[in-house]
């Protein structure tokens, strides 16, 4: 976990970035069903940069004009702790963190007037609207948590994104036991697949292996043979010999760093000719990609360069016709691969998601129009310490492969009777898809894939699947 002094470092960066005292909110406790059954606490992604371990109802004052910050926090009470247990005294908590000063949460309103003066403050909207509407109240501001354009001041966000986007030492060792820990449920998930059961078994070996090394899913597991589902969450159909699994699933930390992982293989523990045909083309896309890596490379060239990948095996393939060029620039590719090469990752499994375009994209770039290219979520240069996913695939969707537009417009270019017959397979099942996703951080002289130890070559995978059945 990052340590103490590299948190007090990150506020004092803070600090010297911003010209108006910002005020941040870690976030509460928020009920699953009934008041008093919570679910369980996750800190806002920009209070945990920089407070380790933050407490449920957590505010802090950043004041530039004095270097300060003030920590906000619940009183200690003989209630509270006999039902949660002793907590550090606000003296503990001051020289333990290193802040200026700690106060009663309860006083955060009056306190902040009083420092303040006449001084206007910024805030940050976050997942815990109670937090949102009290930061609101205090700064006079007007936001929205579920609109980028509304989340925060765009100064403030460009001042926290210029933090969060590169990653000291602390925080790739954080990013790296994270994906030490994805490595295992990946495996065992390999390891004990077999036909006859369900989604959700697997789901339970992956989450039961973060659990075990103290970690929690840094997002809903996606486990299914439906693999042309992209966000596919239900756990319920039982494997069949011929199917794939796909499993997109990442470990989150302590920390609060996330790995996030795709990988796809055969139930039988061997790779039909097809679906060998269609893995190794992702694979060779991917590796493409990974391989292109460096500073000053634009993102958006690495998601061209894997679908040129793509649109080369599948024009081999004979289900694409035509010219890989041409077919890209068309955009016949988007048919079987309908969404971007990848995102940023760090202590958000989608990083910094919530600040929208304004930090995902370049200034004075914006999405494309055209059908699956414009769920790009990342179109800036590539710079030393960035943390990011690289994950193509080719799936086979009805929904898009029956469509009459695309039908029409992509006539030529697709053989749809080949497509169809994608759709047939597996006793009308479908094929489903295959996507290979790996975490990358970007280095000064190319890439290391933090996720490297999780097999992904055909003859790996297919020696570890099933592995563990007896």
């Amino acid at each position: 976990m990052p340590t103490l002094p590299h948190h007090k470092h990150r506020r004092a960066e803070f600090l010297a970035s911003i010209d108006t005292p910002v005020l941040l909110f870690a976030g509460s406790w928020i009920a699953r069903n009934y008041p008093a059954n919570w679910s369980p606490f996750r800190a806002d992604s920009t209070f945990l940069f920089f407070f380790p371990s933050p407490e449920a109802n957590a505010a802090a004052l950043f004041d530039p004009k004095d270097k300060s910050v003030t920590l906000f926090l619940d009183e200690r009470t003989p209630t509270d702790a006999l039902w949660h247990g002793p907590v550090p005294s606000f003296a503990d908590i001051k020289k333990f963190i290193g802040v200026t000063s700690v106060e009663r949460r309860a006083d955060l309103a009056k306190l902040v007037k009083k420092k303040l003066g006449k001084r206007k403050a910024h805030t940050l909207a976050i997942p815990d609207p109670r937090a949102t509407a009290e930061a609101c109240a205090i700064t006079g501001e007007t936001l929205d948590f579920y609109d980028s354009a509304k989340v925060a001041n765009p100064e403030l966000i460009q001042a926290i994104a210029n933090l969060r986007l590169l990653r000291h030492p602390e925080e790739l060792a954080s990013m790296r036991a994270a994906a030490a820990v994805t490595q295992q449920g990946h495996v065992l998930a390999m390891a004990r697949t077999r036909a006859g059961i369900l989604e959700q078994e697997l789901v339970g070996f992956v989450e039961g292996a973060f659990a075990k090394r103290g970690c929690v899913p840094a997002y809903n597991t996606i486990c299914s043979v439906r693999g042309e589902v992209l966000h596919n969450h239900a756990h319920h159909n039982m494997l069949l010999d011929t199917d794939l699994v796909l499993l997109d699933a990442g470990a989150e930390n302590a920390a609060g760093y996330c790995g996030d992982v795709t990988r796809t293989w055969p139930v039988s523990g061997k790779f039909a000719p097809e679906a060998r045909e269609v893995y190794e083309i992702v694979l060779a896309a991917e590796k493409a990609a990974i391989a292109a890596v460096r500073p000053g490379v634009r993102y958006r060239d690495l998601h061209m360069l894997a679908a040129r990948v793509l649109t080369e095996g599948l024009v081999a393939m004979g289900l694409l016709k035509g010219s890989p060029d041409a077919l890209v620039e068309s955009g016949a590719h988007t048919l079987f691969f309908p969404h971007g090469v990848g995102h940023l990752i760090g202590l958000d499994v989608h990083d910094m998601e919530a600040f929208g375009d304004q930090v995902h994209y370049e200034k004075g770039r914006t999405r494309s129009s055209q059908f699956g290219t414009q769920y790009l979520r990342l179109d800036i240069d590539l710079k030393a310490g960035m943390c990011f996913t690289i994950e193509p695939g080719i799936y086979f969707v009805p929904a898009i492969l029956h469509d009459a537009k695309f039908r029409k417009q992509w006539k030529k270019e697709v053989d749809w009777a080949l497509a169809e017959s994608f759709l047939a397979m597996n006793s009308l099942r479908g094929f489903g898809g295959v996507r290979i996703e790996d975490d990358i951080h970007c280095t000064e002289s190319g890439a290391e894939v933090l996720t490297a130890s999780i097999p992904k070559e055909v003859a790996a995978v297919e020696a570890l699947v099933g592995s563990a059945c007896g």
